[in-house]
């Protein structure tokens, strides 16, 4: 990263902040999709919703709501990014989202990931990725890789209200970058 000039430097976690949906993937047939294909899919085990921790060695950032749909779209409302997955096998994906950065103008960040959702349990998802931010020239300015951890967004009874979700992760934000430490 010391060869990013600082007027393009992109932080880990803005280039993550694209992963909120990529992380995980839900699958489609390999040659693409149609109408057919995606009443076929509607039962694929990863579609629906799925709380995406996008990297497991940072405990800073929220989680983010990824859908996965039977037609092959993957979109991520709380990161603002969309991509597309397809089936690699009965329990496993691969998908790529793109995000593009908040300016417009300075590029965007590629994210390309895989998963196996967890035998015997349709709930649990861990996806490797790597992630690519690239300016608008086209230029690789950084990448990367890291690990992804997906659990399956429930529906839950009326009654469950006043608790937190079942397996809802939990984060420590970070201070603003010009928060002044208390002693």
């Amino acid at each position: 990263m010391s060869n990013v000039p600082p007027a393009v430097f992109i932080s880990r976690r803005t280039a993550l902040a694209g992963l909120g949906a990529g992380e995980l993937g839900v699958a489609l047939a390999a040659r693409g999709t149609s109408a057919q294909d995606a009443t076929a899919m509607a039962d694929y085990p990863m579609v629906g919703m799925w709380v995406v921790v996008r990297d497991v060695t940072v405990d800073t950032d929220a989680p983010s709501i990824v859908v996965y749909s039977a037609d092959g779209g993957l979109i991520d409302p709380s990161q603002g990014v969309a991509g597309t997955w397809q089936a690699t096998g009965p329990r496993s994906a691969a998908w790529t989202l793109i995000d593009i950065l908040p300016d417009g103008s300075s590029g965007c960040v590629a994210v390309r990931s895989t998963g196996k959702i967890d035998e015997g349990d349709d709930d649990t998802l861990d996806a490797p990725y790597s992630f690519t931010v690239i300016g608008a020239d086209g230029t690789v300015m950084v990448s990367g890789e890291g690990m992804s951890c997906d659990t399956r967004l429930m529906v839950e009874p009326i009654d469950a209200g006043g608790t937190a979700p079942p397996g809802f992760p939990v984060w420590a934000p970070a201070p603003p970058a010009d928060a002044t430490p208390t002693p």
